[in-house]
């Protein structure tokens, strides 16, 4: 049960407040996506399958992946609102749910249609899942709180400690990263 008063469960947040929270919601999942694909499920994608674009291209397409993770906050904050999930629990709970559901409903529908492999696409359904959680704690933490500074403070050490685990992780060959053409390079190529 919500420990939050019913005057607050009633309040419905300000613009503001639910545009700043989609966005906080955003970096955090950024920041776990980073964590989850080039860290810990790394060793399990296999980038040469047919159907995928060149590294390269993905590399370059990273922008479009990430604003699907805007649609995807905006849709939460929405659900988080409309449902009162208010509380990072009761957030984080409602984002699980949300994302075993989607997570499991996409891995069924590749599994139709991709030859991927499974656990490759499972990778992902879990993906889903993990992130669909994180922002719902986020969000459903943030709507509620009087301040959004130490929410804000939080999803930045969440962010670095991502980053700094990734960066170590493939640092150590850890995470190693299977790319058919080699490394994905930066600069000026004299053959194009």
């Amino acid at each position: 049960m919500s420990t939050l008063s019913p005057l607050l469960a009633e309040t419905v947040p300000s613009r503001k407040r639910l545009i700043q929270v989609a966005a906080l919601a955003w970096f955090a999942v950024i920041g776990l996506d980073l964590l989850l694909n080039a860290g810990l499920l790394a060793p399990f994608y296999h980038w040469d399958q047919p159907g995928l674009l060149p590294p390269m291209k993905m590399f370059q397409y990273i922008p479009l992946g990430y604003a699907s993770f805007l649609f995807w906050s905006i849709a939460l904050v929405w659900l988080v609102v409309r449902t009162r999930s208010y509380g990072a629990a009761a957030g984080a709970r409602f984002g699980m749910k949300l994302g075993v559901l989607l997570g499991g409903a996409a891995f069924l529908g590749w599994l139709s249609i991709f030859s991927f492999p499974p656990v490759m696409l499972f990778c992902w359904a879990l993906d889903h899942a993990v992130s669909f959680t994180l922002a719902g704690a986020v969000i459903g933490g943030s709507l509620t709180a009087p301040r959004l500074r130490p929410a804000v403070r939080r999803v930045l050490v969440l962010v670095a400690v991502c980053l700094l685990v990734t960066v170590a992780m493939q640092s150590l060959g850890l995470a190693p990263i299977h790319v058919p053409q080699g490394r994905i390079t930066f600069g000026w190529d004299p053959k194009k």
